[in-house]
């Protein structure tokens, strides 16, 4: 018989298995599952961290920090910087476990505190409080609070230790350490460092 050409394919390759795409597609589809809750997780911890170390929102309630601080005003919160003169802080008050209060830093462990015709005193030296204007729309000053010296409020000379004494900008419409006594260091859970909203406000808070 002569030689001739044949249109089937080999044997070997007639019965060749095939691939199984729908077990490629499983993997495939299975390796994106597990590479999308591994990043999941990680953003969720890497979130965990920095609020729960770092930074936190927190939300102004209440007028007791005019003119600096409005009702609803959305704040970032620091949690790792340390604590000045004057900056603004958010903390349980002593008698309130349950809330949250934000007010400014006035003294130091430390410091001599005393308000006389409105004039805050800081170790006998008269300080500039110049996030206090007067409110002109009705000609009351954000200063006028009543003369006072801890020693008359709390009965200590200078505050403590690992306290500080602390108050609302609006000293007409506050209740702060006049009413509630020194905060403790290791209860402050940072201070505010930027107002994100409203937008028109947004920026560092001094």
């Amino acid at each position: 018989m002569g030689d001739y050409e044949s249109n089937f394919p080999p044997r070997s390759e007639k019965h060749a298995p095939k691939k199984n795409n729908n077990k490629q597609n499983e993997g495939t589809f299975f390796q994106e599952l597990i590479s999308t809750i591994k990043y999941i997780v990680v953003l969720s911890l890497i979130f965990f961290v920095v609020h729960h170390f770092f930074f936190a929102p927190v939300m102004v309630d209440g007028d007791s920090m005019e003119p600096t601080l409005s009702d609803g005003d959305y704040l970032l919160l620091n949690k790792f910087s340390d604590i000045e003169r004057f900056d603004i802080v958010v903390f349980p008050p002593p008698d309130e476990e349950d809330t949250q209060y934000i007010k400014r830093v006035i003294g130091m462990p430390g410091d001599t505190v005393e308000y006389e015709e409105d004039v805050l005193y800081l170790n006998g030296e008269p300080v500039d409080q110049e996030f206090l204007p007067a409110d002109p729309s009705d000609e009351v000053s954000y200063f006028s609070s009543g003369d006072f010296s801890l020693l008359t409020l709390l009965g200590e000379e200078e505050v403590p230790e690992g306290e500080y004494f602390v108050l609302g900008d609006n000293r007409l419409n506050s209740r702060d350490s006049r009413s509630f006594g020194f905060v403790e260091e290791e209860s402050l859970l940072g201070k505010v460092s930027l107002r994100y909203w409203p937008f028109k406000k947004f920026g560092f808070v001094e």
